[in-house]
């Protein structure tokens, strides 16, 4: 009997390897693999119609085609019931389905305690960023004078004598060389005040001579421009709380449907498929999206989906006031950059402050798929090609077609819309002229935003702070524009 160590049989079998000749010339003369169906008659096929001979790479081609599109199109157009693996909000909904599945052993029950707590972590800090945010607006801005930007100076090119070429102070902006930000030109006013205060004898003079010119925006388009980048993160987010009503309304209400199970491969040995393709244990184990019990629907839209909706509301609100009240164009473009930041809070929370068990049951968790995909699979190849040279060889658009419009960008050019017509609404109105300038402006009684008046913004409303104009620390000057 002859032995061989371990290194003499490796480096015998690595000599006989090495006496194979491989030639360049015999590797790339190797065909590639090509799928030739006998099923497929492509002469009878709606593809002849084409006018052109199909080759069997055509017919691959198509037939590949055919397949992906009906697949991908469907899982675009009839989609899947999904949680946001990467946000708190989806650990709150997954991790108690999890736990509630494998009868609440006590690990599961406090990773679903956390994820709660980190829930509220995640609505105290964001609702606080939106409360700031408008108590700046509508306590700090007023006692600080200032009035809401509206259109002042939007279009100074087409100045003088047109309409919003009239800033705050009353006087025509004649060039941008006039045109400041709210802090530039209420510092240069008050010089002027100051100046007129001190030598009240010499007024006139002063007002001749010392100009601070105008408050305005620096550029109208820029600003839509900004808004409309920051309603691209807005709508994402609107479509994460659509798939949260989705998941709630289609997925099945069962309580025995189960979101982990053990599912070892059935072809070989457990041992075998570890040894053959270096899987683990854990890899075993699959976590899905599935049926909820109804009492936990009910406490998903509670928990999550109405918060959800309440943050998402009062941020995009407070974030378009916020842009179209900032006047330089580079502030404009900074701000939009931040407030997505706001956004981004549930998932920075998720992945610095949750455990490792919790990232990894996110990252694996499967969708619960709403369409079939049978249909596809017991599809002929003749009958693939047919209906492809039916529905994809014209340029008639059907129903079935509905998936291809931009419907992402539809929802965020309709949000820009609908938030800037309520920004003018509230906080604009239309001189004579037709510019749109600021409503009069009065000191809020408080010095901070009250909860309540807070609250009602959701709903678009708002308390007066004051009807008096009498009583208004700033009202339009009206007599050169028209009104």
């Amino acid at each position: 009997m002859v032995s061989l160590r371990c290194g003499e049989v490796e480096e015998r079998t690595y000599s006989r390897i090495a006496e194979v000749p491989v030639l360049e010339e015999d590797v790339t003369s190797i065909p590639s693999p090509r799928y030739s169906s006998p099923n497929i008659n492509v002469k009878s096929s709606k593809l002849s119609s084409l006018g052109a001979e199909l080759s069997e790479d055509d017919v691959s081609a198509c037939l590949g085609m055919a397949k992906a599109i009906e697949i991908l199109g469907a899982m675009e157009s009839i989609g899947a019931c999904a949680v946001e693996t990467t946000s708190v909000y989806g650990a709150a909904i997954a991790i108690p389905q999890i736990g509630r599945s494998a009868l609440w052993p006590k690990t599961m029950f406090w990773l679903s305690m956390r994820a709660y707590v980190f829930l509220v972590l995640n609505y105290v800090i964001q609702t606080m960023f939106v409360y700031y945010i408008y108590d700046s607006q509508t306590n700090m801005n007023p006692y600080g004078g200032q009035m809401h930007l509206c259109d002042f100076g939007s279009h100074v090119a087409n100045c003088p004598n047109n309409k919003d070429c009239h800033g705050p102070g009353g006087t025509e902006i004649p060039n941008p060389g006039n045109l400041y930000p709210y802090d530039i030109w209420n510092t240069r006013k008050f010089v002027r005040d100051g100046m007129q205060a001190l030598f009240p004898d010499m007024k006139d003079k002063i007002d001749s001579n010392f100009d601070p010119g105008e408050y305005g925006v620096e550029s109208y388009y820029c600003r839509l421009i900004c808004i409309f980048l920051f309603m691209v993160a807005i709508a994402d987010e609107f479509q994460n709380i659509r798939d949260l009503v989705k998941l709630l309304y289609y997925l099945p209400t069962n309580d025995n449907q189960l979101w982990v199970q053990y599912d070892p491969p059935q072809w070989a040995s457990k041992q075998h498929v570890k040894d053959v393709n270096g899987v683990r244990e854990l890899e075993f184990v699959r976590f899905k999206v599935n049926g909820m019990p109804l009492r936990w629907k009910i406490i998903n839209l509670v928990v999550v989906l109405l918060p959800k909706i309440f943050i998402w509301r009062m941020l995009t609100m407070a974030g378009v006031h916020f842009l179209m009240e900032t006047a330089a164009m580079v502030d404009q473009i900074v701000n939009t950059t931040a407030l997505q930041f706001v956004f981004t809070t549930d998932e920075l929370i998720l992945d610095r402050l949750t455990t490792k068990a919790t990232r990894h049951i996110m990252s694996n968790l499967q969708d619960y798929d709403l369409f079939d995909n049978n249909q596809y699979e017991e599809q002929s190849d003749q009958e693939c090609l047919e209906t492809y040279a039916e529905n994809e060889m014209t340029w008639t658009m059907g129903a079935r077609d509905w998936w291809l419009l931009p419907r992402r960008l539809f929802w965020a050019v309709g949000l820009t819309i609908a938030f800037l017509a309520e920004y003018y609404c509230h906080n604009c109105k239309r001189m004579g002229d037709g510019s749109l300038v600021s409503t009069d402006q009065y000191y809020p009684p408080d010095a901070h935003l009250d909860i309540g008046s807070f609250v009602l913004k959701f709903f678009s409303l708002s308390v007066p702070y004051g009807t008096d104009v009498s009583q208004a620390f700033w009202t339009m000057p009206v007599s050169n524009t028209g009104d």
